[in-house]
């Protein structure tokens, strides 16, 4: 009859020590490819938190509730942005920029699929990643250029390849030296104003732990030294989470992710093929000099793992023309 107790002590500790390690994963700045891998999934081990209360509760341990309510509290705190209210969206006098990021897994997207996406979604500007010249060539096929007519593409075989589609004009693509998968710079005639775009695809750490620190840290020094005062906009698979602290660390440059942003919440995009929902979100639309980021959404394009990103970037209304 006694029984129950000391299962559920022993279940309330495991779950809070997943928890625990979650929250430490989530402000890790560790470059052991191991460690990049499981920061990945801190929201699923934080999650073990919620286990851990009602299993305290089950154990009548006064200690072990504590425990376990603080570390809820703690991962209330570090993913509270991901849900707080948008703000800027309150400016009538602002420009829309509705922006689609699709990975389109080496280039084995549907490109029917991802003409209807920005047919349906209201695109303005579309950013693929790992863009084969087959893609890019089944996209224009497709009739992209008829609802985007601007192309600034690079791309390459496999993962490569990097291409952006635009409603308004674009310069001519410059590929960002230093990342084997791939970042775009172009600039944009925008509605309100010049653009900077770019497209980022940054090496993942299950693949080469050491390269995608660099990379990270590369991007973050790229993204930092772009010129003002005119928006960036950046898109694209990063393969890092909200609970990559160099990702975050983005904010500390100006950038804005669509998702904490907009107060939209957990947007997981990765994996998109298979019987089990999507698990990570690893595909982000940032933006730099915006009044407002998010109001994001994903959609489902055939031939490919990842979910499309939509987001709305809302340019400032004093830049209008």
């Amino acid at each position: 009859m006694r029984r129950p107790r000391p299962v559920a002590r022993a279940a309330a500790v495991l779950a809070a020590l997943v928890a625990a390690a979650g929250i430490a994963l989530h402000h890790s700045t560790s470059e052991v490819p191991a460690v990049l891998v499981l920061a990945t999934f801190a929201l699923w081990a934080w999650a073990f938190s919620l286990i851990a209360v009602l299993a305290a509760l089950r154990a009548r341990s006064v200690v072990l509730t504590v425990v376990a309510v603080a570390l809820v509290g703690a991962g209330a705190v570090q993913y509270g942005p991901l849900v707080s209210p948008a703000r800027g969206y309150d400016d009538d006098e602002g420009v829309d920029l509705r922006v689609l990021v699709q990975n389109l897994e080496y280039g084995g997207a549907d490109p029917v699929d991802v003409a209807r996406a920005v047919r349906d979604g209201g695109v303005d500007l579309l950013i693929t990643v790992e863009a084969t010249p087959e893609a890019v060539d089944g996209l224009r096929a497709a009739g992209l250029g008829e609802m985007l007519p601007h192309e600034a593409s690079d791309p390459a075989p496999q993962a490569a390849g990097v291409a952006v589609w635009s409603r308004y004009p674009l310069s001519p693509p410059e590929r960002v030296a230093g990342f084997s998968l791939g970042v775009l710079r172009t600039d944009m005639a925008g509605p309100a104003g010049p653009v900077t775009v770019v497209a980022a695809h940054p090496v993942a750490p299950v693949f080469d732990g050491p390269a995608a620190v660099e990379e990270a840290d590369r991007l973050r020094w790229y993204l930092g030294g772009l010129p003002g005062p005119a928006p960036v906009v950046v898109g694209g698979d990063f393969n890092a989470t909200w609970d990559h602290a160099r990702f975050r660390g983005l904010r500390g440059l100006g950038y804005t992710d669509s998702v904490s942003g907009g107060g939209d919440g957990w947007v997981p995009t990765w994996p998109a093929d298979g019987r089990v929902p999507p698990l990570i979100g690893i595909d982000h639309v940032l933006a730099r000099g915006a009044s407002a980021v998010g109001e994001t959404r994903t959609v489902r394009v055939g031939g490919t793992d990842h979910l499309g990103v939509i987001a709305t970037v809302r340019l400032a209304a004093d830049r209008v023309r």
